[in-house]
């Protein structure tokens, strides 16, 4: 019974946490919510075949350059780029972001082959309808298409760096920066509409979950992870 009264305990003292937690990401959260809601309407309206072809129509010329490139703020290179750049701001951050990372990752790896739901270029090789495959970009062909591990990555990184943000409406640009990804990976036919809808809700939920918990830990707000490499001369 001590056990769970202690468990009932700690539960009581996560909600006011959590909900300091969504106050100071409200900014990316508010906007974010709502897009949600209108992403789930969509799929409740449309199939899958027909969201796809209506964003496949959509290829311009300029938008076969950026999103490429855009696609790729959402890659492994940028991430571990972001956990080194944190490293001269501030040690905590840098853990932060990088254990939100891994958390994220142990889930949607799993999840990738449990599930095994083919990519757009699997799915539609028997289609009769022509499809627009941009230029110059390998188009994965396999079954670990949902969730969208581009887009789990971005809004990992817009959740992270929103709340370490000084200026908390910094939140509405990684979350348009977030979004951006996830519609390159739609844009490039890595992935369908679920897959990147799945992939966001899947980083926000977990990783502003994970932030509540991490920011209380009495072990985590030592001030030896309040350092940089940046300050190392200075401190010495």
């Amino acid at each position: 019974m001590r056990f769970f009264f202690r468990g009932m305990e700690n539960q009581i003292i996560f909600i006011p946490i959590m909900k300091a937690s969504i106050r100071q990401l409200r900014y990316f959260l508010i906007p974010y919510t709502l897009l949600f809601v209108i992403s789930l309407t969509l799929k409740i309206i449309f199939t899958r075949e027909e969201i796809y072809f209506f964003i496949n129509g959509l290829h311009f010329p300029a938008g076969d350059v950026i999103f490429r490139y855009a696609t790729e703020m959402g890659g492994a290179t940028t991430a571990v780029s972001l956990v080194l750049i944190l490293l001269f701001v501030r040690y905590r951050y840098s853990l932060l972001l990088a254990s939100s990372y891994l958390l994220t990752s142990l889930i949607n790896f799993p999840l990738k082959y449990i599930v095994g739901a083919p990519r757009p270029k699997l799915y539609f090789t028997d289609s009769p309808k022509t499809i627009y495959w941009v230029p110059d970009v390998e188009v994965l062909s396999n079954h670990f298409s949902f969730p969208s591990g581009h887009t789990v990555c971005a809004f990992t990184t817009a959740v992270v760096l929103t709340f370490i943000s000084p200026r908390r409406w910094y939140g509405c640009i990684y979350f348009l920066l977030a979004v951006m990804v996830a519609y390159s990976r739609m844009y490039l036919s890595q992935h369908f509409f679920e897959d990147v809808t799945a992939g966001s809700f899947e980083a926000v939920v977990v990783v502003t979950c994970w932030i509540t918990w991490f920011n209380n830990r009495a072990f985590f707000r030592h001030p030896a992870w309040e350092g940089a490499l940046s300050r190392k001369n200075d401190d010495e």
